[in-house]
């Protein structure tokens, strides 16, 4: 059963024993999973089994994907760090191509604010150099209308101002390993979902990564090494808002494609 779900082919059996090629191995962890016998473990912690009443009903989850909303506004609560360790460790569970990410957690206000700071002035640059100037903001916006009157309204706003997370999560690795970007935001729904049946509200914070890794000294204070970037920013903290109601109705376009299926936008 090793052998089978090892998909980096680094578990084989040779004469009834078992073999790991551990320079192939990239830390997956199935054949911990699949073994019936628990017979093997991560760095001598045994494996737990399954308790399958334990899982969550349709509904319930259905409950949980339409309460979870990004919330933009926290109350100044701070978040104990025993809680938020707890939260972020579910990071670890998510599906990944990339194994050497690291977590990066921010709780100290000074730090939060000088990160804003930095931020807010990116932001202001920003806009009196593309935004504010009328012969420039025209041709951006005749380039990508629906983007630019978005992003203009924000940056006049500077929404960033009415943040203030108790905490904010960086995931950061080496972006140069394939689907880095798509295992770190897959590690952030684990530590976002986690946080809302703990109470917490959170926002997936995309210019946080865009701003703050070219930044020298915003890089300094989060401790980035060298080739690490940051692949993703998860704003956590109490909710100042209450959304009261699921949203119904909303759906994704689905296309079915295949013998039979005729195709549908």
């Amino acid at each position: 059963m090793c052998v089978k779900v090892c998909h980096n082919h680094c578990v084989a059996l040779v004469d009834n024993v078992t073999s790991v090629n551990y320079e192939l191995c990239d830390r997956c962890t199935q054949c911990i999973a699949v073994c019936p016998q628990q017979a093997l473990s991560w760095i001598g912690v045994p494996p737990a089994r399954y308790d399958e009443t334990r899982l969550p009903s349709a509904e319930q989850l259905d409950e949980l994907f339409k309460e979870r909303r990004s919330i933009r506004f926290f109350k100044e609560d701070r978040i104990d760090r025993a809680l938020l360790e707890e939260i972020v460790g579910y990071a670890i569970y998510a599906p990944t191509n990339n194994h050497d990410l690291r977590m990066v957690v921010v709780d100290d206000e000074a730090t939060i604010q000088e990160l804003e700071r930095i931020a807010t002035r990116f932001y202001s640059r920003t806009y009196n150099l593309f935004f504010k100037p009328k012969i420039v903001f025209a041709l951006l916006d005749w380039i990508t209308p629906a983007v630019n009157s978005h992003v203009k309204v924000k940056l006049e706003k500077r929404r960033l101002d009415v943040f203030h997370p108790a905490a904010m999560v960086f995931i950061v690795g080496d972006p140069r390993i394939a689907f880095s970007e798509a295992s770190a935001q897959s590690a952030l729904d684990h530590v976002m979902f986690y946080a809302l049946v703990k109470g917490m509200g959170s926002c997936l914070w995309g210019a946080g990564e865009i701003v703050l890794d070219r930044n020298k000294a915003a890089r300094e204070r989060l401790g980035l090494q060298r080739g690490e970037h940051i692949l993703g920013v998860l704003l956590l903290g109490y909710p100042a808002v209450k959304f009261a109601n699921k949203v119904e109705g909303r759906t994704m376009s689905v296309q079915w494609n295949g013998l039979g299926c005729s195709a549908m936008s």
